[in-house]
């Protein structure tokens, strides 16, 4: 048997992963209604209202298998979807968890309390 000697393979850069500046989060109660699934009920089926946090970026959110997560206060937001360019709808279902005045944060969903990006935004439901 021979040893394999072969050189290692050269990678090219590493993609860039940092989130994009937040300019603008615009927070109100929304009507939800749940995925249709073929095949089984969705989890959110019980939900029929959300709060929603529509979220502006100066850039686009890099892809990747985490994905980007607001954090209010120590509530971690993770339903997101882009809707348009540079700009995302984050969804909190249990609203009760959600504290007037509470910092919003920025980062992916496995970052830890000191790897998110404070914003100047603040949790104000506007109604």
């Amino acid at each position: 048997m021979s040893p394999d000697i072969s050189k290692p393979v050269r990678g090219g850069t590493r993609p860039s992963w940092d989130l994009p500046e937040i300019r603008d989060i615009q927070i109100r109660r929304v009507s939800f209604r749940p995925p249709e699934r073929r095949n089984f009920e969705s989890s959110l089926a019980r939900y029929k209202e959300a709060v929603e946090f529509l979220v502006s970026t100066d850039g686009p959110v890099p892809a990747r298998a985490l994905g980007p997560a607001l954090f209010v206060g120590d509530v971690k937001v993770i339903e997101s979807q882009k809707v348009g360019e540079n700009l995302y709808r984050f969804l909190v279902f249990d609203s009760s968890r959600l504290r007037s005045g509470a910092p919003i944060s920025w980062g992916w969903i496995s970052d830890q309390k000191g790897e998110r990006r404070v914003t100047r935004f603040r949790y104000e439901l506007n109604q």
